[in-house]
């Protein structure tokens, strides 16, 4: 009888020992899933992108995803999700929608992101936005045809002088820094062009600056390089602090007396309420981008200047930048009463 006591009495602290390791297992396993921070993040990230295949920022999303990936800088890949649109205003309502989503970022560039909300009015701004880092900065370049007539800024100027309204700029969206600076130099030497829009984003307006649909274009160097090589375009203007090694005969806003150029600013946002683990989690991540030896080269290339800026950093230039782009439209009278 005692025998069977003292079995009993075992076989009850062990149900008792497996019953409290099932507890901690359970705790454990519930710990996990009321913190999502700890398998963060769990699927893959979208990349919102407002341009269309080809595009600048597409282009930059899938050196980003691709240096993710192939470094496994994150436990998952980073999608690129193309939603180009009403100057950017299909990308940002994309994104705004989705509150609180840990697992989307947004692309933007300075100018679309801030012009967009103020010249179409729309319910939202930068502020509706979780900034989490800014990655470069760069200028943009003034092209012809080889074959135009147009040597110099100053030819475009005199020509538009006799020829009110009738020359055209090609470019993105009426919101791109391209526009804009098309805009800014219109107004410092009291000109008029047309300015025609490509929803197709630089790919499409470089062909038709070459098929001779419109006069020039203002375009990120990158895509041009290729083309001024092979003689079939011209760059007479470097809308950039100093001039392009590529384009070395290209003169500055600055020395061609057009004024100072307007940059443009690449970096990612998320959605609203976006969570603070995500923000940290991504701003590390993207960090190491940066680093990437792939990366730097890619900025070099392209005549980009590496321009880091911390979620906090990202918020106050955004401050400064929404103030000036409001300036610039009112002074242009394009702000809607």
């Amino acid at each position: 009888m005692k025998r069977d006591d003292r079995q009993l009495r075992n076989q009850g602290g062990l149900l008792v020992c497996v019953a409290i390791f099932s507890l901690l297992l359970l705790m454990a396993v519930d710990g996990k899933a009321a913190d999502p921070s700890a398998d963060y993040p769990s699927r893959p990230i979208d990349y919102v992108c407002h341009t269309s295949p080809g595009g600048s920022m597409d282009v930059l999303g899938r050196l980003v995803a691709n240096i993710i990936q192939k470094e496994k800088i994150l436990s998952q890949p980073m999608v690129v999700l193309n939603k180009p649109g009403s100057g950017g205003a299909v990308a940002l309502g994309y994104v705004l929608e989705r509150k609180g989503n840990p697992h989307l970022v947004l692309g933007v560039t300075s100018s679309t992101f801030h012009c967009t909300p103020l010249l179409e009015k729309l319910p939202y701004n930068y502020k509706s936005f979780v900034p989490i880092a800014n990655l470069i900065s760069e200028g943009s370049v003034l092209a012809v045809r080889s074959d135009s007539p147009f040597k110099t800024m100053d030819d475009i100027i005199a020509e538009a002088r006799k020829r009110p309204k009738e020359l055209t700029q090609g470019g993105g969206s009426f919101t791109s820094n391209e526009s804009m600076m098309g805009l800014s130099i219109q107004k410092a030497k009291g000109v008029k062009w047309n300015f025609l829009s490509f929803a197709g984003g630089e790919p499409e307006y470089v062909i038709n600056v070459l098929n001779g649909n419109v006069h020039f274009i203002l375009a990120n160097p990158a895509p041009l390089t290729d083309h001024v090589r092979a003689g079939k375009l011209r760059v007479i203007l470097a809308a950039a602090p100093t001039r392009y090694p590529q384009f070395k005969d290209a003169p500055t806003m600055t020395e061609a007396g057009m004024g100072e150029p307007i940059l443009t600013y690449r970096g990612l946002v998320g959605p609203p309420n976006m969570p603070d683990y995500a923000v940290k989690k991504l701003e590390v991540a993207f960090r190491k981008v940066m680093d990437n030896d792939q990366f730097k080269k890619y900025m070099e290339d392209n005549g980009m200047l590496p321009t880091w800026m911390s979620p906090d950093e990202f918020s106050k230039f955004n401050d400064k930048a929404s103030g000036q782009f409001q300036l610039l439209l009112s002074e242009l009278n394009l702000l809607k009463k």
